[in-house]
């Protein structure tokens, strides 16, 4: 079953307990969610490259219309071939995917604790019972955390641009 967002967009019922999360709606129907660290690491690149029509993702919410959408697709793909040509990372377990900066970000809250991912050391469980740990006894967390590249966890936010005409991007906390 979905849940409906504050704006009344669907967000996948697979959302429960994520943390630090953005929903990017496309003409009003179409949703992905993705990690605001991505958003966040997207528009400092976009920032340092001039692509300033992609630079708006830092604050939520966004709505891009018009002429600004092809524009965003053309910085986007600016701040892609950078990230690539940069070997700009981010970290991927499981459905969980993000991109911190300098410090770590919440990703989501289990029973056991939550789970934090940190730069420089991937995905941590901070639990209620002591310090940080992998976080391997979490159920809803199977598979092993890796470094990918920033492209990869930019996709989702690429594949849903390329076929809109308005894109709307709101702070989503399940």
């Amino acid at each position: 079953m979905n849940r409906v967002t504050r704006r009344g967009h669907e967000a996948p019922a697979s959302t429960e307990g994520l943390l630090g999360m953005a929903i990017v709606v496309v003409d009003g129907v179409d949703t992905v969610l993705v990690h605001r660290s991505v958003l966040n690491r997207v528009a400092e690149i976009a920032f340092r490259l001039g692509c300033h029509d992609a630079t708006p993702l830092v604050r939520r919410p966004t709505l891009l219309s018009g002429p600004q959408v092809p524009r965003f697709r053309r910085d986007l793909d600016q701040v892609t071939a950078f990230a690539d040509a940069t070997l700009r990372t981010g970290w991927q377990l499981w459905e969980l995917a993000a991109a911190p900066a300098d410090e770590p970000v919440a990703v989501m809250d289990t029973p056991y604790g939550r789970v934090w991912v940190d730069p420089a050391y991937g995905f941590k469980l901070q639990g209620t019972d002591g310090g940080p740990r992998r976080p391997t006894a979490v159920r809803q967390l199977p598979g092993t955390a890796r470094r990918v590249a920033l492209s990869r966890l930019i996709a989702p936010l690429r594949g849903v641009a390329t076929r809109a005409r308005v894109l709307e991007i709101y702070d989503y906390d399940a």
